[in-house]
């Protein structure tokens, strides 16, 4: 497997205090310009605590308010990275608000009509893959099909810039890591908590605009996520029509093992007298 930092490594640009902390990047060269890519929609993804959200977080800025959360989250924020014009929409955490918002099937099905999709990226912490993580991407499978895993990338965000030594590791030792880089296509990058380093971010969208290339420059559409709804929606009413026959087959059940115990105990009293 690569090194992820390799192309961090081959970034000579300045990183100043205040320069990593600036929400839009400020490299405008000419050669630059030449070879933008200008436009790009992702989706972010995974547990809360993986992300430091805040004014200097280049990707997703502060945490969205409480109220209306799910709703406000979910409208993409207009961003400027690398010369690149992005569209993120925040869906961190929204396998809770799955549980109690009926709508939200709605809106992300209206928001991928609306918008298609470069690239998914999951926000995992290095080192610490958790159940809710593995929560989160059985939701995203479920939410958007298999198909969406030729689109999605694994983000490891760190705390302090030698974690990420650690990232081979971890896999050694941890199986489930291994599988989900896998059905993932061993696709990831690594940046800080904070997602405030320009260099970082900017070889983010390197790595976007290679998955996008490599999918012969096809994005997740509303048609996939239509079907994958229909698929979905059939198997929770498959599921809901058989959960009545089995309760049946159950008191059936019950029932024929009760009327087999009373003919044991009529025999047995027939005996004794």
């Amino acid at each position: 497997m690569t090194d992820p930092n390799q192309d961090d490594a081959m970034d000579t640009s300045a990183e100043t205090d205040s320069g990593a902390h600036e929400q839009y990047d400020t490299d405008t060269s000419d050669n630059n310009k030449e070879n933008i890519f200008p436009n790009i929609t992702i989706v972010l993804t995974g547990n809360s605590s993986s992300v430091q959200f805040g004014d200097g977080n280049i990707l997703v800025g502060q945490k969205p308010n409480i109220e209306n959360a799910a709703i406000s989250r979910i409208v993409p924020l207009q961003k400027k990275i690398s010369e690149r014009h992005v569209s993120v929409i925040n869906m961190i955490d929204l396998h809770e608000t799955e549980l109690y918002l009926d709508c939200v099937d709605n809106l992300i099905g209206q928001l991928v009509n609306e918008n298609e999709i470069h690239a998914f990226i999951f926000v995992v912490q290095l080192g610490q893959l958790t159940d809710t993580d593995k929560m989160n991407f059985d939701w995203l499978q479920r939410m958007f099909g298999k198909k969406v895993l030729q689109f999605v990338m694994i983000l490891f965000t760190f705390e302090i810039k030698k974690e990420t030594d650690t990232i081979i590791d971890g896999m050694i030792k941890n199986p489930v890591l291994e599988q989900l880089l896998e059905k993932c296509g061993g696709r990831y990058h690594t940046c800080n908590k904070m997602m405030n380093n320009q260099s970082e971010m900017r070889n983010l969208m390197k790595k976007i605009e290679q998955l996008f290339h490599e999918n012969n420059q096809q994005r997740y559409t509303g048609e996939m996520f239509n079907t994958s709804s229909i698929k979905r929606k059939d198997m929770e009413n498959s599921e809901c029509d058989d959960k009545p026959r089995r309760m049946e087959d159950t008191t059936t059940s019950e029932t024929g093992e009760k009327c087999k115990l009373q003919g044991q105990d009529d025999w047995l009293q027939s005996r004794e007298r």
